[in-house]
């Protein structure tokens, strides 16, 4: 090497070593620091949100309005998604759910918001563009789950155990794929763990052949409470949103124009008519139910019960077990079960969910209820990954939901099929369409993507119809955070034990669920030692007040308070949440009947009690709430060993 090259390549090492250094002390000792994340993460807690409308409020506006802008029949993810999206683009609302928000299958999901790893499967063998849209679309809207409702969403890795060596690399080149089609919104970096390293983060695992375990990340969320969520930030924003108010006809002109709605409150038995500029049928699974009212002249349903046309039905069951089942932070994926289907087992509110098993049906049940075939499907397929035997009896719950699977009525063969069959190979896309009449149906898809079908909902409802001239905003939603995750932390709860000196297990039961709302239930919590009281107790012969009456059913034990809900929470429930049945708060306000139904079924008589002293419920009232919520919960997987329904006794 010449002595010019080594000059040369000196004096460019000492430039480097000088811009390198100078660097250095910039940003160590001259560049001013930024401040302590605790300025931002403890702020003061919010106490004095404004109460929402009463429900009489809301349904006065029925009467005080004219004509809507946009009304919505059905309450659940997608109708509530669209309130929202349309309220908060300065159109005037009304939503009507016949029976409560989440109360069918937007409560009864995996609790995932993901892409779809099957999906991109799906897509890469063969060679789907429609798949891999979906996929994209749907990991898309993840991020924006996680971005508007920090407080019911959050991330979980999921593991991917692996007993072949030639599905390591395969299994991780899906999981980076994964990554890659995130982009931006990816949440994390895909990974590999060692047999080891597997072992020590579940050892419940059966490792006996394990190679390796593909790690990949998706979010999960509390479905039911995240309806709610929706159904209260559109009334924020001005939506008259009612549950229990069943649409009774489609009112028509004499053009066979659709002009709005003739329905009943279901609480008072008094019908009201409903006019609106345009009409959407949000009803999920019972979309069909609407169509078949819209093709009926009168706008009325049919008298006996239709095979669907564009829903194809399919129940998908879920079961609940205890903590020890998964570990606390990570789920696990089964990829490739019996008979096709991929199966989680997923860390979910403090307990262990498993699902989903994929059953068609050629009518759509109101309630559906798991069998114990379905059950026992579950529990065999989650055997194969576990080093102890899976006990009935610790399955504390199970439910069945109907996927809202759809396809075009017109591709419907002439012959009346419903396309009943296996579905495991259709693809959870959305579908919009407009009848002859105006009404504006939207089905299909799935919890992650719901946003999104808002979105395309209103923009069609705002390109074809006229509001005359009012100034429409574009849509909102993408940057709109839910009511709870203003000024929230993923350690708020932290905040709430300092401030309150609350139990770690309560404290992130009421921030993961309730987020900056938290402080409103905490604050009725304080306020008396029966409001601290679990639910299951709130009858209790030592605890209930003179006014109340008193059930035997409920007694003292350590069980009684292993679940963190309580009078408090039910009480800010009646008043900010519309909580109308016993069902609403035990199934979806919280989700204690998903969790544990044998807890449930007895908290039921302190939660009738305490809500129609509320609600001022006659004796008759009482009674049927509480024969509802007993026939309701008791369908909710109950061991046949451990609990009568008819009886309602524990053993």
């Amino acid at each position: 090497m010449s002595r010019l090259l080594r000059s040369t390549l000196a004096k460019s090492c000492l430039a480097a070593g000088a811009v390198v250094g100078g660097t250095i002390i910039y940003l160590d000792f001259i560049k001013p620091k930024r401040k302590s994340l605790i300025v931002d993460s403890y702020k003061p807690l919010r106490k004095d949100y404004p109460s929402p409308p009463t429900r009489k409020e809301l349904v006065d506006q029925l009467g005080g309005t004219k004509k809507f802008d946009v009304l919505i029949i059905g309450g659940g993810a997608v109708g509530t998604g669209c309130a929202v999206d349309a309220a908060t683009r300065g159109l005037n609302v009304c939503l009507l759910e016949k029976t409560d928000f989440a109360s069918g299958t937007s409560s009864k999901s995996t609790k995932m918001a993901h892409g779809g790893v099957r999906y991109l499967e799906k897509a890469i063998f063969q060679l789907s563009k429609a798949q891999l849209d979906l996929v994209i679309e749907a990991l898309n809207e993840r991020g924006n789950m996680l971005r508007t409702a920090p407080h019911l969403c959050t991330v979980l890795p999921i593991m991917i155990p692996v007993y072949n060596y030639w599905q390591v690399p395969y299994f991780f080149a899906g999981c980076k794929m994964y990554d890659w089609f995130a982009g931006r919104q990816n949440l994390r970096s895909s990974t590999i763990l060692s047999r080891e390293q597997a072992e020590a983060l579940a050892p419940m695992m059966d490792i006996t052949n394990l190679k390796a375990a593909c790690v990949y990340h998706d979010g999960s969320f509390n479905d039911a409470r995240m309806n709610s969520t929706l159904a209260i930030t559109a009334i924020e924003n001005g939506a008259t949103v009612l549950n229990y108010f069943n649409v009774d006809q489609l009112l028509k002109n004499d053009k066979g124009e659709l002009y709005g709605v003739r329905a009943t409150d279901l609480e008072t038995k008094k019908t009201y008519e409903i006019k609106a500029t345009s009409v959407i049928n949000a009803t999920g699974p019972f979309a069909d139910k609407i169509l078949e009212m819209d093709e009926d002249p009168q706008g009325l349903p049919p008298k006996q019960e239709q095979k669907p046309k564009m829903v194809v039905p399919s129940s998908g069951v879920h079961i609940v077990l205890p903590e020890y089942y998964c570990p606390t932070t990570m789920g696990l994926l089964d990829p490739a079960t019996a008979d096709g289907r991929v199966m989680f087992f997923l860390p979910w509110q403090g307990k262990v969910l498993a699902g989903t098993t994929d059953t068609p049906e050629k009518f759509v049940p109101e309630n559906p209820i798991p069998t114990e075939e379905d059950i026992q499907d579950i529990i065999r397929e989650m055997q194969k990954y576990l080093v102890f035997p899976i006990d009935r009896n610790d399955v504390l719950s199970a439910w069945s939901g109907i996927r809202p699977l759809v396809r075009d009525p017109s591709t419907v063969a002439k012959d009346g099929d419903s396309g009943s069959g296996s579905t495991e190979g259709l693809v959870r896309s959305h579908l919009l369409v407009q009848s002859p009449s105006g009404l504006v149906t939207i089905s299909g898809g799935k919890w992650t993507t719901y946003r999104e079908m808002a979105q395309e909902t209103i923009d069609y409802v705002v390109k074809n119809f006229d509001f005359n001239g009012k100034n429409i905003k574009p849509c909102q939603t993408n940057e709109l955070v839910l009511i709870g995750g203003d000024d929230y932390s993923k350690n708020y709860s932290a905040r709430l034990i300092h401030e309150y000196k609350i139990p770690l297990k309560l404290a992130k039961h009421l921030s993961h669920n309730y987020g900056s709302r938290s402080a409103m239930i905490l604050e009725l919590y304080s306020s008396s030692d029966y409001n601290k009281l679990p639910v299951t107790l709130a009858a209790s012969q030592e605890f209930i007040p003179k006014h109340l009456e008193v059930s035997p059913e409920n007694q003292l034990s350590y069980q009684s308070f292993d679940e963190p809900f309580t009078v408090a929470e039910l009480l800010y429930s009646l008043k900010y949440e519309y909580t109308r049945t016993p069902i609403d708060f035990l199934a979806r306000r919280t989700r204690l009947a998903f969790l544990n139904a044998r807890e449930a079924m007895s908290a039921i008589d302190g939660v009738v009690e305490i809500m129609s002293n509320e609600l001022n419920w006659d004796k008759e009232t009482k009674e049927k709430m509480r024969r509802d919520a007993v026939k309701y919960i008791g369908n909710m997987g109950i061991s046949p060993k451990k609990f009568d329904v008819e009886q309602f006794t524990i053993k």
